[in-house]
């Protein structure tokens, strides 16, 4: 089976499964069904998107090609996922001391900072829109409490 059928195959799927979960969603009472629906309706859109790509890389409108880098050793393939295993020990520890906010603020910034070539303004603005939709999400619509540490 070509990659792109494996492609195709596995966003026709995806976007059945989700759906029938939306579908079913419907038949959950009104209060606890608000959270399954919003799930379910991302992972549809997310999985037409998906779709859309599998069928326009199937028609050739978009060609990829797929280069390995060699690295000359182990040391150097595994120094990446170091770094991030390192990173996100230190995000969870410092949830517990200094706050989900702070921590989370701290580790996007600083992630985006090692990892990309953004400028501050675009990290802040990412960052700030990702923890505005957790706080909507999880506080306000679903009542939940964040972990709080020292700070807030």
């Amino acid at each position: 089976m070509k990659k792109t059928s494996k492609e195709l195959f596995f966003a026709i799927s995806i976007t059945v499964i989700s759906l029938l979960l939306l579908i079913t969603s419907f038949t959950y009472p009104l209060k606890s069904s608000q959270f399954p629906r919003f799930l379910c309706g991302i992972m549809l859109l997310l999985s037409i998107l998906i779709l859309l790509r599998a069928l326009r890389s199937r028609a050739g409108v978009q060609k990829s090609t797929n280069t390995e880098e060699n690295s000359g050793s182990s040391i150097g393939k595994l120094k990446v996922p170091a770094i991030i295993f390192s990173l996100t020990i230190a995000y969870v520890a410092g949830i517990m001391y200094i706050g989900y906010f702070v921590s989370s603020v701290i580790f996007l910034i600083g992630t985006m900072t090692i990892f990309g070539k953004q400028r501050f303004l675009t990290k802040t603005i990412a960052t700030a829109g990702f923890l505005i939709v957790v706080y909507a999400l999880f506080v306000s619509f679903l009542g939940l409490r964040l972990p709080q540490g020292l700070l807030f």
